[in-house]
C-alpha cells in the first residue's frame, strides 16, 4: 500500500489497490467480530464511542483502523531509521542519550523538528488564502514544507543546531501536522520512540555507519532510509 509514496503509480497502482482492499476485507472482518465480541482493545473503543448519539459507520471504522496501521508501523519506522542515520553524525549525543535515558521524550522531539520523516504534506485550500501578498485561491493543490517549517529561525533558538537536551519551545515541532489533519497516532509514534532510542543507544554504544545510505525518494509523503548499513559493538 505504502508504494503510493515511491512515484511510480503507472506501474505500481494494481498492487496498491489489491493491497488496499485485502487490508480493508481483514478489517471489516475484525470490526463485525468485535461488533458481537467486544473486547478490551482499541477498536472495540471505537466502535463503542459516541458523539451527541453519532457513532462511527462501519466504513468510517475502517479507515479510522487503516490510518492507525500505518501510522504505528511504517511512518513510525521510517522515523526511526531517520533518527539512527541522524545519531550516527553526532555520537556525543548518542552517548549522552544512552547514559541519561530519561531526556528520551526531548530526544525524541528534537530528532523530528531536525529531521523528521514527513517532509511535507498535501492540502487542498478550503477558502480564498492570502499569504504574503500571494492568493491561494480555495480548491487549490498547497504542498506545505513542514521541514523548512521545522526550521524557522522565528520559532526555534539556533535552528541549524541539533540537540537533545533542548528546552521545549512555546511551538511544537511540525512533524505530526497540525489542526484537524494532527496525526492520529503521534501519541503511540512518541512511546515507541522513546522506548527504543535510549535502549538503542545503551546497546549499539560506539554506533557508525558501515557504507553510504540510500534514501526513499524524499516527496510529499513518508521518507527515510531504504538501506541504512551501520556497525557496533552490542552492549548487553
Amino acid at each position: 500500500m505504502l508504494r503510493i509514496f515511491n512515484g511510480n503509480l503507472q506501474e505500481d497502482l494494481p498492487t496498491i489497490v489489491a493491497a488496499q482492499d485485502e487490508l480493508d476485507e481483514y478489517t471489516r472482518a475484525l470490526i463485525a467480530d468485535r461488533r458481537t465480541k467486544p473486547a478490551e482493545d482499541l477498536l472495540t473503543d471505537l466502535i463503542a464511542a459516541e458523539e451527541e448519539g453519532d457513532r462511527l459507520s462501519t466504513d468510517e471504522l475502517v479507515m479510522m483502523v487503516d490510518a492507525v496501521i500505518v501510522g504505528g508501523t511504517d511512518t513510525t519506522r521510517n522515523q526511526l531509521g531517520c533518527t539512527v542515520a541522524l545519531f550516527t553524525h553526532y555520537p556525543e549525543q548518542w552517548k549522552l542519550l544512552a547514559e541519561q535515558p530519561e531526556i528520551a521524550p526531548r530526544a525524541v522531539e528534537e530528532c523530528m523538528r531536525y529531521f523528521g520523516a514527513i517532509r511535507g504534506t498535501g492540502r487542498l485550500a478550503s477558502e480564498d488564502i492570502e499569504y504574503r501578498g500571494i492568493l491561494f485561491p480555495a480548491g487549490t493543490f498547497i504542498a506545505p514544507s513542514t521541514a523548512t517549517a521545522n526550521r524557522d529561525p522565528a520559532v526555534f533558538a539556533d535552528p541549524e543546531v541539533f540537540d537533545i537536551s533542548r528546552e521545549p519551545g512555546g511551538q511544537p515541532q511540525l512533524t505530526f501536522g497540525s489542526g484537524i489533519h494532527y496525526c492520529l497516532g503521534a501519541a503511540l509514534a512518541r512511546a515507541e520512540l522513546q522506548e527504543a532510542l535510549p535502549l538503542l543507544a545503551r546497546r549499539m554504544p560506539d554506533l557508525a555507519l558501515d557504507g553510504e545510505i540510500t534514501w526513499k525518494p524524499n516527496r510529499v509523503g513518508i521518507f527515510g532510509p531504504d538501506h541504512l548499513p551501520v556497525r557496533f559493538t552490542p552492549d548487553h
